[in-house]
């Protein structure tokens, strides 16, 4: 089977980079596959999670809005953040939807609103994630 390498980056650096025969990826239009041997793409992406499979075992990883680039059989997946759902913590992910509903209650200027958005929006991926993919 053919693997290839994709970096997960943040402006951090690299959170981790792992080796996979499969990259799907949550994109405007939809979710987008990419396997060994794609032809150069660049992607932008959409608050969701990137799923990747490394002998019949998948992984993923919660992402904020970024980009993905594919070429010569390497991709890199660059995010604010990212996060590996199997380490999510749900109580801490409650938590922040909490929050950040409250700060969207109390916001008045735009600025504001379109953060709190922001945040609530990632904080409910991040609580989907976990209902999805984690054994309970």
């Amino acid at each position: 089977m053919n693997y290839f390498k994709v970096d997960f980056v943040t402006y951090q650096g690299i959170y981790e980079t792992v080796e996979t025969n499969r990259l799907n990826v949550p994109t405007a239009e939809g979710r987008r596959c990419i396997l060994a041997n794609h032809m150069p793409i660049m992607l932008p992406l959409t608050i969701g999670v990137v799923e990747t499979t490394y002998e019949n075992k998948d992984s993923y990883h919660s992402i904020s809005n970024g980009m993905l680039l594919f070429e010569n059989n390497k991709g890199i997946v660059l995010c604010d953040t990212i996060e590996n759902v199997q380490e999510l913590d749900e109580r801490k992910v409650r938590a922040s939807i909490q929050k950040a509903e409250e700060r969207l209650s109390v916001a008045r200027r735009d600025t504001d609103i379109i953060l709190a958005r922001a945040s609530l929006a990632k904080a409910m991926n991040r609580l989907e994630a976990i209902d999805k993919y984690i054994d309970k």
